[in-house]
């Protein structure tokens, strides 16, 4: 009895440890029995369209997450706010430098990459404004709820001839 009453103590002490152990346990079988089952490509893109989003989402804030960061000091060195004009500008043209950097980079990686492995179905490059613009090349055709994703996605159309 003495035993229950310290792990009972014990976890409500850490019930945010004990709730992430287990939801993790939870989601590694759910996603091992998931992979068992045949989803249709539909299944798979209502599936995929929220965690896309929740991607996109990030991405908007870890920029402005940074420059407050920077701003406000909130880590172990003096902030932007504490430094003076100069100290501030070199700070600023090393980030803007970082920045862009790393754009360039990711941009040419991204370029070798497409010029390496060629993705995409060739079929929908060969599309032309003759056809339907509800029927693709492969015969399949663009759905209502492929629509309304696209009003809240961004997707790359890529034209021939542009």
């Amino acid at each position: 009895m003495v035993v229950v009453l310290q792990v009972s103590s014990w976890v409500k002490e850490n019930l945010l440890l004990v709730m992430t152990i287990l939801g993790v346990v939870l989601g590694v079988l759910a996603g091992a029995f998931a992979r068992t089952l045949e989803y249709s490509s539909q299944t798979v893109m209502l599936v995929s369209f929220p965690g896309e989003i929740m991607m996109r989402m990030l991405k908007m804030l870890i920029l402005p997450l940074i420059i407050s960061s920077i701003i406000t000091g909130q880590g172990s060195v003096a902030g932007v706010a504490q430094l003076d004009a100069t100290a501030s500008g070199q700070m600023g043209s090393r980030a803007l430098a970082y920045y862009f950097g790393t754009t360039i980079c990711a941009a040419i990686t991204g370029i070798m990459c497409v010029v390496t492995i060629h993705p995409g179905s060739p079929t929908l490059l060969k599309h032309t404004m003759e056809e339907t613009p509800d029927i693709l090349k492969d015969g399949s055709k663009v759905t209502t709820m492929d629509a309304f994703l696209d009003i809240i996605r961004y997707t790359d159309i890529v034209k021939e001839g542009s």
